[in-house]
C-alpha cells in the first residue's frame, strides 16, 4: 500500500531554477563557459512545515540573499565576483522559483545530512 511508502515530511521546499541574468553573470567571469541542460535544473531547498504558500513567501522574502549566496557560491567562492546590493526583486530576476508545501518521502528508513 502507498501509505506504507509515502511519508509525509514535516518540511515545505522550494525549488530555484537560475534565469538568463544569472547566465549573463556567468558568462561574464567565464565567456567561453558552455551553458548545458544540467546547470539549467533547478536546486530544491528545504524549509520549515509551512501549510501555506504566503507564510513561505514571507520567509523567502526575509531570507532571499542566503539562497542567492548559495548560487553564487556554488560557481565562485570569491564574494568581490558577486554582485553587490541584491534585492528580493534581483532575486526574481536571476531565479524563478516554486514554492511548495507537501514533501513526501518515498524510501524507507532515515533521511542522511552531509
Amino acid at each position: 500500500m502507498l501509505d506504507d511508502y509515502f511519508k509525509n515530511l514535516k518540511r515545505s521546499a522550494i525549488v530555484i531554477t537560475p534565469q538568463q541574468p544569472f547566465f549573463d553573470w556567468l558568462l561574464l567571469h567565464d565567456p567561453k563557459m558552455a551553458i548545458d541542460d544540467e546547470m539549467k535544473e533547478g536546486e530544491v531547498y528545504l524549509l520549515p512545515d509551512y501549510e501555506t504558500k504566503k507564510g513561505m513567501e514571507h520567509w523567502l522574502k526575509k531570507n532571499f540573499d542566503e539562497l542567492f549566496e548559495e548560487q553564487l557560491n556554488n560557481w565562485y567562492v570569491d564574494e568581490t565576483m558577486w554582485p553587490q546590493n541584491r534585492t528580493f526583486r534581483m532575486f526574481n530576476q536571476w531565479f524563478h522559483y516554486s514554492l511548495h508545501t507537501m514533501i513526501s518521502d518515498t524510501q524507507k528508513g532515515f533521511i542522511e545530512k552531509n
